[in-house]
């Protein structure tokens, strides 16, 4: 946890060193910072279910949301997925792939990985994650976290997360889903095809379900739901079983996917902000350790956030604390939150202490975006339509 919140910045020895003096500093003796090997060593000995364990215990849904925390009582989470690489060495190549790549080369030197998480859009935790091989399907990883949600929760699903199989396993867990439709190339469904040419905002229609293992099969009342025009020129559609236009209307169901966009934050955070890719371990389970860490380290500094916000009965959309200095307190704190007996800290005043750290840093929200979603990186081979992607939102915004 320690070499997490410090960004993975340092290798075993330097971490080891401002570790343990750190604790010094606390602990008011001298204990001698132990050698790579000997934590190397201990880590081993650490399953990584023990961080997984951690994360859960964490969720905040656990002790019941506040009514504003929902959407009209349904626990709702943004799930998405992202890809990482990983250190290359026989034990790894048996968990993870190497990619394809377009060069002459033919494969990447690393292998890779993919992780499906879920994050709760409204206090911002993330709550699960399942990983594998990049070459496993999003979908499939989705389909095995789904029994860990309860009846009546809500997922907001991006485009690649949906289809039939999906929407049968929702169907079957009692939940609900809102997913973004694709609704261009070849891929594009029927009915998505002929809802767009018939003009309309939503219409409720029925699909035919089946499902991959139980050989079931059944009909479906969805609602198709006509959002905005994304920064590509695309049309947005909404597919959602949540069927009732007066409990559920258009618009606010169109505000509330917006909420996904915390599920891409967090990987941000995961990558940017605390380095996740920068691994120390060599071994699978060295790698899951870290994986999860970060996403325990992120679930703390999330937890914190919500409760200042709650507390000084902030605007989330006008206000928020600032979230990379809630993970430097969390860092500066972590004596006391593994065990309070480190720094003769009460409960309560631990938990005002990191409040008031918290709270001390906030910035001002930046409604809207102003920019179409294409990497901000130099043109390269892999990006080349990030050149024509400017050039069609400069002629719609000028149009």
């Amino acid at each position: 946890m320690s070499m997490t919140l410090n960004r993975n910045g340092n290798g075993y020895d330097i971490s080891s060193q401002n570790y343990f003096r750190d604790l010094n500093s606390e602990v008011k003796e001298q204990v001698e910072p132990v050698r790579h090997q000997s934590v190397s060593e201990a880590r081993a000995k650490l399953r990584w279910e023990g961080f997984e364990f951690l994360l859960s215990e964490a969720n905040l849904e656990n002790q019941g949301l506040r009514k504003d925390n929902k959407f009209k009582g349904h626990v709702t989470r943004g799930v998405d997925g992202t890809s990482f690489f990983t250190p290359r060495n026989d034990e790894l190549l048996e968990h993870f792939s190497l990619r394809n790549t377009s060069s002459e080369e033919g494969k990447t030197h690393y292998p890779y990985g993919l992780c499906v998480a879920a994050i709760n859009v409204f206090t911002g935790q993330p709550v699960c994650a399942v990983v594998d091989d990049y070459k496993a399907s999003e979908r499939d990883l989705l389909r095995k976290i789904l029994p860990t949600f309860s009846v009546g929760d809500l997922s907001l699903l991006d485009r690649g997360l949906g289809g039939h199989k999906v929407y049968f396993d929702f169907d079957e867990q009692g939940q609900f889903f809102i997913h973004r439709g694709i609704t261009t190339g070849e891929r594009v469904a029927m009915y998505i095809q002929n809802f767009l040419a018939s003009g309309k905002q939503q219409k409720k229609i029925q699909i035919m379900l089946e499902g991959e293992t139980t050989g079931k099969a059944r009909k479906m009342k969805v609602r198709l739901i006509l959002g905005p025009i994304d920064s590509e020129g695309k049309p947005i559609v909404f597919v959602t079983n949540l069927t009732s236009k007066k409990r559920y209307p258009r618009e606010e169901i169109i505000e509330l996917y917006q909420k996904r966009w915390a599920a891409e934050t967090l990987y941000n955070r995961v990558k940017n902000l605390l380095n996740l890719e920068k691994f120390h371990a060599r071994t699978y389970n060295g790698i899951m350790q870290e994986i999860f860490a970060n996403l325990f380290a992120l679930s703390l500094a999330a937890m914190a956030v919500s409760a200042v916000v709650e507390e000084d009965e902030m605007d989330p959309e006008v206000e928020l604390p600032n979230f990379k200095n809630a993970t430097e307190v969390i860092r500066r704190n972590l004596f006391a939150i593994i065990d309070r007996k480190i720094t003769n800290q009460r409960p309560r005043e631990l938990v005002e202490q990191i409040l008031s750290e918290v709270r001390a840093v906030k910035y001002k929200v930046r409604p809207g975006r102003s920019y179409p979603r294409v990497s901000m990186q130099p043109i390269k081979s892999w990006n080349l339509k990030k050149s024509a992607k400017l050039r069609a939102f400069q002629a719609q915004k000028g149009a």
